[in-house]
């Protein structure tokens, strides 16, 4: 799980979060997984991020998260959202709207940014539909 320095600003937040994309690309969920932490409650493994995302839509076969996507009904959303910590660590909170075979989707990707000693770490929180 890869670390971020606390003054990282907006845009390094949502490159991270490209890279994890490009993974996804990959269909290398594993990796995926690994990247990001992980909002416990929620818990995500890698073989279930992969379902979500066959899962979607028409769930056609072999298709797959792309970081580069065409605006189809809707663009997509990239959203830093910062605030004050609160008693878990949380500082914010990304919003970024997964390109499914190269076309925006309405498949959400939604990321806590956590504050540690060490710098932020981004904790994957939900992949639905918004």
């Amino acid at each position: 799980m890869a670390h971020l320095p606390k003054s990282a600003p907006d845009e390094e937040l949502i490159r991270f979060v490209d890279h994890w994309a490009a993974l996804m690309e990959k269909e290398d969920y594993h990796a995926a997984f690994a990247f990001t932490g992980h909002v416990p409650e929620m818990k995500w493994t890698a073989e279930l991020i992969g379902e979500v995302v066959k899962a979607y839509g028409h769930a056609k076969p072999g298709q797959k998260v792309t970081v580069a996507g065409k605006p189809a009904d809707v663009e997509q959303r990239q959203k830093v959202t910062r605030w004050k910590r609160n008693r878990h660590g949380v500082v914010g909170e990304i919003w970024y709207d997964l390109n499914i075979d190269g076309l925006a989707s309405d498949l959400t990707a939604t990321f806590d940014i956590c504050e540690e000693n060490d710098g932020l770490t981004i904790r994957l929180n939900d992949i639905h539909v918004m």
